[in-house]
């Protein structure tokens, strides 16, 4: 039986080849959040333009929480002019890794 992060990424890279789109238009999803939930340990928030948010990969890695920074993170193509993410090719299990988000 595979652990529950190895299960979540091969969960998240199926919906990935189901429907590309959707899964990099949620995962790029960033909504204001307080500073209660900006401080949790393991719930990953982010500023953006001064504004405390937190999207569905820092909710996830804080459910899944081993660590601050995170045990699932993204390879992908990144926008340079938004700096979201343009194209995901995969999601990894980062407990291998020291990264969020490889390009």
């Amino acid at each position: 039986m595979t652990d529950a992060i190895a299960r979540a990424v091969d969960i998240l890279n199926d919906a990935l080849a189901r429907d590309p789109e959707a899964v990099t238009a949620l995962f790029n999803l960033r909504v204001d959040c307080n500073e209660q939930l900006a401080t949790h340990p393991l719930i990953q928030v982010s500023l953006y333009g001064g504004n405390r948010k937190i999207g569905f990969l820092g909710l996830l890695n804080g459910l899944l929480g081993e660590s601050p920074s995170g045990v699932i993170g993204a390879r992908g193509l990144i926008d340079e002019k938004t700096g979201r993410m343009a194209r995901i090719q995969e999601f990894v299990d980062l407990r291998g890794e020291k990264v969020d988000y490889l390009a």
